[in-house]
């Protein structure tokens, strides 16, 4: 069955000062309250009045409380008119509960920000691909801003979150350099974020789709062997050819250590990735800063991006308006 036409792109109201912006839990609660109120503290004292969702420091499991009531504070945050930004608390786990109890017309009827990364993955990609509405894959109130966010990752954000102008060229910080894995030159609207969580997506009627886009993916605390076994996935499934350019962040916690039975092999993250990415012939680079980094990179997932592969260059459109 052929897949449907790619909704347009919408782009939501950019962040001013005295909005208020909404926290929400789609995935676990916070480890520790200590992280998620002063994270508030920080949103607070930037010059946002921060509503918490009803349900965000539930806990059911590993989960903060049962699906339904994760996916109610997300409906009812796009719901509410006086509410212009959605932060996520953490990610963690379970965001792909959620997904059925979304009401994506309504998302589309209130475009508005929506930040998270990592397990919030899945809910970004499913928001694009139902509505068109951009997301941002960047900080979180507990993860980021409870843990003293570092200055490169909050101009970053309210750069994306603020900026109605020109394109912006995102740039690592100095000494952090990128790999040019392929070389040549793209351009596509921006999909992805955590690759083991985007995989997961196969086979769902929330599958990630790649057709004419610019990847950017990353993750944490997986080995070679994990990250050879996700790109093989993608590529069997047809996911990586569809795709006219690839971005792939640093993978902290990937390597592996003295401890692993694989080390004796002196194989790294870098060889794998080269061995399932370079037949393909698809523009690409190794080592943006983004998503499980301290000093990160807001990615505005939808927007439309420029992959300067042999110069280790990208730039992103303006993503609000």
């Amino acid at each position: 069955m052929p897949r449907p036409a790619k909704k347009k792109t919408i782009k939501p109201a950019r962040l001013r000062e005295g909005d208020r912006v909404c926290v929400v839990s789609p995935a676990s609660p916070s480890m520790t309250k200590i992280y998620y109120e002063k994270g508030r503290a920080v949103l607070d004292a930037m010059g946002y009045h921060v509503v918490p969702g009803r349900h965000v420091n539930d806990r059911r499991l590993l989960f903060a409380g049962d699906a339904k009531a994760r996916a109610a504070d997300i409906n009812g945050a796009f719901r509410d008119r006086s509410i212009k930004a959605i932060i996520c608390v953490r990610g963690g786990c379970g965001t792909a509960q959620i997904l059925p109890y979304i009401d994506f017309p309504v998302v589309a009827r209130n475009p508005k920000i929506f930040v998270g990364y990592s397990d919030i993955t899945c809910l970004q990609t499913a928001i694009l691909q139902e509505t068109g509405l951009v997301t941002f894959y960047g900080p979180m109130v507990s993860t980021d801003f409870g843990k003293q966010i570092t200055g490169y990752a909050r101009e970053s954000l309210l750069n994306m979150l603020t900026n109605t102008g020109e394109a912006v060229e995102l740039r690592n910080l100095a000494k952090k350099e990128m790999v040019t894995i392929v070389p040549g030159k793209a351009e596509g609207r921006l999909t992805g974020g955590c690759l083991s969580i985007a995989v997961a997506s196969l086979g769902t009627p929330y599958e990630i789709d790649t057709r004419g886009a610019i990847l950017f993916f990353e993750d944490i605390d997986e080995k070679p062997h994990r990250i050879d076994r996700y790109l093989t996935q993608l590529t069997q499934a047809g996911k990586l050819t569809q795709a006219r350019g690839i971005m792939f962040g640093t993978f902290p916690q990937c390597n592996y250590t003295a401890r692993d039975n694989y080390s004796r092999y002196g194989v790294t993250l870098l060889d794998i990735i080269r061995e399932r990415i370079v037949p393909l012939k698809i523009p690409c680079i190794y080592g943006l800063q983004f998503g499980h980094v301290r000093s990160k990179l807001t990615i505005p997932i939808g927007a439309a991006a420029w992959l300067d592969a042999t110069n280790k260059r990208v730039t992103v459109e303006s993503a609000v308006t």
